[in-house]
């Protein structure tokens, strides 16, 4: 695990307990009952996949299983966290 993968799962725990965020019950993905992904909601079926390869095998276990798949880098939530934190609002209340 890398450093900005680890910093990142931190950082999105953290986004999730932010008061717009926390409706949509974000958690580890095997708490949310989604044990392939990092992150998910429940209540949105999103799942959230950190530093995922181009062909990780859990998007398509995912989409099979009707879950929305949303990727992240670590780098990329390390260096924009409020862009983040905007896309998972703007995701969460499209699909909510």
């Amino acid at each position: 695990m890398t450093n900005d993968h680890a910093l990142a799962r931190r950082m999105l725990a953290d986004m999730f307990l932010y008061y717009r965020l926390r409706p949509h019950r974000f958690a580890e993905g095997a708490v949310a009952g989604c044990p392939k992904a990092d992150f998910a909601s429940a209540p949105l079926r999103l799942a959230i996949l950190l530093d995922a390869a181009p062909d990780d095998p859990r998007t398509d276990e995912l989409t099979d299983t009707d879950w929305r798949v949303l990727a992240l880098s670590g780098a990329q939530v390390r260096d924009d966290p409020g862009s983040i934190r905007q896309t998972l609002l703007d995701t969460a209340q499209a699909l909510g």
